[in-house]
């Protein structure tokens, strides 16, 4: 029986249309620039809840490339944290944990580092590319000089509660899909 790709693509545009518009608002909306880079990542996670990786590479790939034309820099958080981390998760927490030639320990170690790792870099990269500068913060009417150490150490902290919270979102949003998007 041959595969229908029709199902992926179109499941595949709906995706990339999500997080399109999720990538191009958090560029004018400087409030909700997280929580709409996290939504554009839930919409690159919808091929991935029917274990489509392809559909869901194709998904980022559009997006990345329509909200960079758009917003320019504006889309990097998307295309190098949260978009591309999405996919990663999922390819490690999902098919790479369940290995069965490896021990659970090592399992879990080898993911972590990759993860961390991965956080890493392209938090590096992004301070890079975007050009932060913040010098100095005002909490309470105190400033306080503010380094790259400082502000990763905070983000870090933010990564180690976003990775756990966007598996369980994963689980639910799988269980939303199957019962909207019926094969």
């Amino acid at each position: 029986m041959k595969k229908r790709y029709s199902y992926e693509i179109a499941l595949s545009a709906v995706s990339a249309a999500i997080a399109v518009i999720a990538v191009v608002a958090q560029a004018y909306v400087d409030a909700l620039t997280i929580a709409l880079n996290i939504i554009a990542a839930l919409a690159i996670n919808i091929p991935l809840t029917k274990g489509m990786w392809k559909g869901a590479i194709m998904s980022f790939v559009v997006s990345s490339l329509i909200g960079f034309l758009i917003v320019n820099i504006n889309a990097l958080p998307f295309i190098m944290l949260f978009g591309s981390y999405a996919i990663l998760s999922w390819l490690l927490d999902f098919k790479f944990y369940k290995v069965e030639k490896l021990p659970k320990a090592l399992k879990i170690i080898v993911i972590t580092v990759i993860k961390i790792g991965y956080y890493a870099l392209m938090f590096w990269a992004c301070w890079e590319l975007m050009g932060l500068v913040i010098n100095t913060i005002n909490i309470f009417g105190n400033k306080y000089e503010v380094t790259f150490y400082i502000i990763w150490g905070v983000c870090f902290v933010v990564f180690c509660i976003y990775d756990p919270f966007m598996r369980w979102v994963f689980k639910n949003e799988c269980i939303l899909v199957a019962k909207i998007v019926k094969k």
